[in-house]
């Protein structure tokens, strides 16, 4: 996480409480971009407190953004197009989740940018939504996509934090969606690759192992 510069717009409190907590080491609310190619510069943005030219300017730039809105409504009313690597969370959040779902976003950034990435010894590919391993190559949907590299480089993700990063669910929500395509995820790595452990569970937390 030394790598990233978070630059949080339209919240002095949001950035008080990043440092309350002691995120800082690695959080900035100073909104200057830091000059060093290693630094991934990350925006929060709360939509409510800018004028949503400035929103609409912000989604422009090719960086990852972490839109916060009071109501999803907000983004179809305005008529906003967020990319991959853009994520839209409605307050209130869980802030102790929130380095997971920067850990989530970094991931998406750095595979749409680079098209391809390599993950537990499969080759992924943004633009074709395709794995690959040994000359087999398989297609993936948006979903399967978004849960691998939610799962990289995470030490386990509960069921919970999936539903509501990738399917937007509440807790309070009775929904089958996660273990549904959980299942067909690992029947497809299985059938095609041999692998029964692509992705595996342990104290109700989920894993790719190698």
């Amino acid at each position: 996480m030394n790598n990233i510069h978070l630059s949080v717009l339209g919240s002095s409190t949001f950035s008080s409480i990043l440092h309350e907590l002691e995120l800082n080491n690695f959080f900035s609310s100073s909104g200057q971009l830091i000059h060093n190619v290693k630094k991934i510069l990350i925006r929060v943005i709360f939509s409510e407190n800018l004028k949503i030219t400035e929103v609409k300017n912000h989604l422009l730039n090719n960086e990852p953004i972490i839109l916060l809105l009071r109501n999803k409504e907000y983004i179809k009313k305005n008529n906003l197009h967020l990319l991959n690597f853009h994520v839209s969370l409605e307050l209130p959040i869980e802030i102790l989740s929130f380095k997971e779902i920067i850990n989530i976003l970094v991931t998406k950034y750095n595979f749409f940018k680079k098209s391809k990435i390599i993950i537990k010894g499969y080759e992924i590919d943004s633009n074709e939504r395709s794995i690959t391993r040994d000359q087999t190559k398989v297609k993936l949907t948006e979903k399967d996509l978004e849960l691998i590299l939610a799962l990289n480089n995470n030490n386990g993700l509960s069921k919970s934090f999936l539903l509501k990063s990738i399917w937007k669910h509440s807790l309070e929500l009775d929904t089958h969606a996660f273990e549904t395509h959980l299942h067909r995820l690992r029947k497809k790595i299985n059938k095609h690759f041999k692998d029964k452990n692509f992705i595996v569970e342990k104290n109700s937390l989920y894993y790719l192992v190698n």
